[in-house]
């Protein structure tokens, strides 16, 4: 079952997420975290196949969740959203094994469909 995690500690925009995958987008289940944390104990729990993460996290940003996801789902994709796409935390963030980052600011029905494709789902 292809679950996709989902990471921000903003509710109404983990909502909004949760709802353009659940329809139609090929995912069968969405895991909510608000925070790295708990992101980290539902990814040991449930395996996602996909991680969104927020770069503004409360104890950890993005790029550390990432580092710490990765110990744990050496080949899990992630993507990362930010506020302000910049290229040098875009730089930063493929550097450390992120696989896109969006900007929150932008359609985001192109992160369902770049979800998708990286995680080859038809």
């Amino acid at each position: 079952m292809p679950a996709v995690l989902i990471v921000d500690d903003d509710h109404t925009f983990r909502v909004v997420l949760k709802t353009l995958f659940e329809h139609g987008s090929g995912f069968d289940a969405c895991v909510e975290a608000g925070n790295a944390a708990e992101a980290l104990l539902k990814t040991k729990q449930v395996l996602p196949k996909l991680a969104v993460l927020d770069c503004s996290l409360p104890e950890m940003n993005g790029l550390q969740l990432a580092r710490e996801l990765r110990a744990i789902s050496p080949k899990l994709p992630i993507f990362l959203l930010i506020a302000d796409c910049g290229a040098e935390i875009e730089k930063e963030a493929l550097g450390c094994g992120i696989t896109a980052v969006f900007s929150k600011l932008d359609d985001l029905t192109t992160l369902v469909s770049n979800a998708r494709a990286v995680c080859g789902i038809e």
